[in-house]
């Protein structure tokens, strides 16, 4: 998933530079972010309906359910030879919060049918594997309300849509969920603009600023760079070779800072924007503006879901630094792409 964060790591707030986020709360989050990642992982799957497949889900629901029944439990550290029994976590969980009616029955049944296959290798029916996904789900939403979490995850939601719900940066979090629908209707491309649009937008929130590439190499700098020259021309100063030289080594320089400051290499963050694209302009409607990606890309579910782990993990650490943060004008931004929701219906 790649969504811990380093225990070392200090000065982390939640999205408006004020209250601290402590250690405890920081695994929580990253715990139930995982638990949405290894639910949606269990969900596709499960979608293809074999044995092998089927087996796949029961295993990525049943790591879901563990980690989330520990979360409810209390159960904040692990330490090396620490065994913590299914049946225990479940009746640990069960005294802190209300399970649905026969709940305990479902995580039971799924625990067995695990031991089933793990130790003796049955073979997982679809329904048992669907019994897992549902077991997930519904303790994901007793942790998303116990978090904090505004609003908890619609049926489905994938790591996207529960980035969304824990950063409270709305402008941000509506690229997230659009993003988070699309793929899940597999429309692949505009589910990828969504991701574009909010790393964007996440960008332009952070304090202090760090530039998106589009605005350092094509967007205003080039504008002020020509601007700048035609300045020179009518003083009759000629060309500044000196300060393009400058200029280049900037952008060159800028093509390593920003990657390092998000946590990712260079590398990784040039596969994630050619995957996604990059904005040509600011366009706060429900659907995205242009996007530019190189010719020819042919995006597949792989390459998506890769992108949109990476774009998550990217929004989360920001907002968990207490470096985004929502700016003025924000909210009439996000009432024009409801209303353009509204609009298309």
């Amino acid at each position: 998933m790649g969504l811990g964060m380093n225990r070392r790591e200090i000065g982390w707030y939640r999205g408006d530079m004020g209250d601290p986020i402590g250690l405890n709360e920081r695994l929580q989050l990253r715990r139930w972010l995982a638990a949405v990642g290894l639910t949606v992982a269990a969900e596709d799957a499960a979608r293809v309906d074999t044995p092998a497949t089927n087996a796949m889900a029961l295993l990525g629901a049943h790591a879901a359910c563990e980690a989330l029944l520990g979360l409810l439990a209390g159960v904040r550290r692990h330490k090396p030879g620490d065994e913590v029994s299914f049946a225990r976590l479940v009746d640990s969980a069960a005294s802190k919060v209300t399970l649905a009616s026969g709940m305990s029955d479902d995580l039971d049944a799924m625990h067995r049918i695990r031991n089933d296959f793990v130790h003796a290798s049955n073979t997982v029916a679809a329904d048992e594997a669907a019994r897992a996904i549902s077991n997930a789900r519904r303790l994901m939403e007793l942790v998303s309300t116990g978090l904090g979490v505004s609003g908890g995850l619609p049926n489905g939601a994938g790591l996207a849509a529960a980035v969304a719900e824990a950063i409270g940066v709305e402008l941000v979090a509506q690229w997230l969920r659009q993003a988070d629908q699309l793929q899940r209707a597999g429309e692949l491309e505009p589910a990828a603009d969504a991701l574009a649009c909010a790393l964007y937008a996440a960008l332009a929130r952070t304090t202090p600023r760090l530039i998106h590439m589009a605005d350092s190499s094509a967007g205003k700098t080039s504008a002020t760079r020509t601007t700048r020259r035609l300045r020179l021309t009518l003083a009759g100063l000629g060309h500044d070779r000196d300060a393009d030289e400058t200029q280049a080594e900037i952008a060159g320089l800028h093509q390593w800072v920003l990657p390092l400051a998000l946590g990712v290499s260079p590398a990784a963050y040039e596969r994630l924007v050619n995957v996604i694209g990059t904005p040509r302009f600011w366009y706060p409607t429900q659907q995205p503006g242009p996007v530019d990606r190189p010719q020819g890309l042919v995006l597949n579910e792989t390459d998506l879901w890769r992108a949109t782990s990476q774009t998550s993990e990217i929004i989360f650490r920001l907002w968990a630094m207490g470096s985004l943060k929502s700016r003025s004008g924000d909210a009439d931004a996000v009432n024009r792409m409801t209303l353009s929701v509204v609009d298309q219906a």
